[in-house]
């Protein structure tokens, strides 16, 4: 893999470029998907702010204020934005916990082993 910063060749598995620093992975914690949708969780109103900074890798609270500062200004279209995005853009899908260790060791009563009990 190319450096798209210096142009100097790293190793596939780099987060960072060895010559220059750069970062030639994604950032940590964020998934590229294919498409945006709104979040579960972080969300204010609709989720539409969060579901954009997430799948660009912003910070989310810079965007909203962004969102907002560019609502005031523009005398509401923003709010028309918003409400457009809220329709089109799709929830995400709920995500399933995963299975827990509480779960896996809680047994059945015919798997509990005898004994006597006091």
């Amino acid at each position: 893999m190319y450096c798209s910063h210096c142009g100097k060749q790293s190793a596939q598995d780099a987060n960072f470029c060895s010559a220059c620093g750069a970062p030639t992975g994604p950032r940590p914690g964020y998934v590229q998907d294919s498409a945006i949708v709104r979040p579960r969780y972080p969300r204010m109103i609709a989720g539409v702010c969060s579901g954009i900074a997430i799948h660009y890798g912003w910070n989310v609270a810079l965007f909203r204020f962004l969102t907002v500062a560019f609502t005031l200004l523009s005398s509401g279209t923003g709010v028309l934005i918003y409400v457009g995005a809220w329709i089109l853009l799709p929830d995400a899908p709920y995500a399933l916990p995963r299975p827990s260790v509480v779960q896996a060791s809680v047994m059945q009563p015919q798997q509990r082993p005898q004994g006597n009990a006091i």
